[in-house]
């Protein structure tokens, strides 16, 4: 996706409002003598009671490779002490969204953490590894997905399940190729990609305890975003591709019927999204498509971000969020600038937003 229009603008209303609840420096909490002085924010991630926002921010080489910061903060107490893990880096969200498969999530107690095949109990700060792309679905169990074949050419998957120290305790041979691309704890399911040859053919939703599949929807098109889950479950919403065409809303269906709930009207949704894992709640990304001047091809300008409540319809906010730039990880003499990447709190009531080593929290009062 091209991005236009970028700015350093804070949040302003056109719906509703977002009232800045506080600001926390992650520079002034982390002593470190190597990272990236632009200090990136990469991903953010609610704890499933909304008491802590994980952050997976910084880049830096060791002896064991390139690696990541995982910070922890108490969302009632963001002035104390902020944990800190280090991680391999591999989680580099950014406007094209999380990507195919989830690499970074919360164990239902909020006292475990996963991020880059590495599980974390917050409680005695023990460790133990497991598959890169494995996500816990209840604080017992986690799985992952993979590939009998190379992944250009599978045809089939092996699901395996561990308990959180990590220990093998199960298999599943499923005659498909399958990624996770989301999980609800709130309903032990899946959200799956079904791929082949570097295709997504489908998206899925899964029982892996019952072994079932539950629903099955194609593509909307030659690229079609995650499902990710929201209302405790029982609905999953995915964002638009705004290079396809004009109008591009995010959509919403429900999970037991795989009918669509709605979809955004004031507004386009391309991804990025954030959804409220117990609310009817999303955050879109309002992203035009602009013709290239003298090209065949399109471009996408950048409006802003929405709240949306998928259950009424209803627009609660717009904002242009701040940008934060830093050098290209994987081209250092280049530069990227984009906005604050974020999350929605469980609850839907409000979102985090981070960048260049800044996390604010923020009320939505629609």
């Amino acid at each position: 996706m091209i991005l236009t229009a970028l700015g350093g603008l804070s949040p302003s209303a056109h719906a509703g409002a977002l009232r800045k609840a506080w600001e926390v420096d992650l520079r002034k909490s982390v002593h470190r003598s190597e990272g990236s002085p632009d200090f990136p924010v990469f991903a953010l991630r609610y704890s499933p009671d909304g008491r802590k926002v994980a952050v997976i921010a910084d880049v830096y080489e060791t002896h064991g490779g390139r690696m990541s910061r995982l910070l922890v903060i108490d969302t009632d107490h963001p002035s104390g002490k902020v944990a800190q893990f280090e991680i391999q880096f591999g989680i580099l969200e950014d406007e094209n969204g999380r990507g195919v498969a989830l690499n970074f999530g919360w164990a239902p107690s909020g006292q475990i953490i996963y991020a880059v095949g590495k599980v974390i109990h917050l409680a005695d700060a023990t460790t133990c590894k497991l598959p890169n792309q494995s996500v816990f679905i209840s604080d017992h169990l986690a799985i992952s997905t993979q590939s009998y074949r190379p992944p250009l050419y599978s045809s089939s998957t092996k699901v395996t399940f561990f308990d959180q120290n990590c220990a093998m305790r199960d298999e599943w041979e499923v005659p498909e190729g399958w990624v996770i691309s989301d999980v609800s704890a709130d309903r032990r399911l899946l959200s799956v990609l079904r791929e082949e040859r570097t295709n997504v053919l489908e998206s899925l939703i899964v029982d892996p305890l019952a072994r079932r599949v539950l629903q099955r929807w194609p593509i909307r098109g030659t690229w079609d975003p995650a499902w990710e889950f929201a209302d405790s479950g029982k609905a999953v919403c995915t964002g638009a591709n705004v290079l396809q065409s004009d109008r591009a809303p995010a959509i919403c269906r429900n999970v037991d019927t795989g009918k669509e709930i709605s979809e955004t009207h004031d507004s386009n949704g391309a991804e990025p999204i954030a959804t409220a894992a117990r609310a009817s709640r999303l955050v879109v990304s309002d992203y035009r498509r602009k013709k290239i001047p003298f090209e065949y091809e399109y471009g996408a300008t950048f409006k802003g971000r929405v709240a949306w409540d998928f259950g009424t319809g209803q627009q609660l906010a717009s904002w242009y969020p701040d940008s934060e730039t830093y050098t290209n990880v994987f081209k250092p003499t280049k530069q990227v600038t984009e906005p604050f990447r974020f999350a929605m709190s469980p609850d839907g009531q409000y979102v985090a937003e981070g960048g260049n080593g800044i996390v604010r929290l923020y009320k939505i009062e629609p």
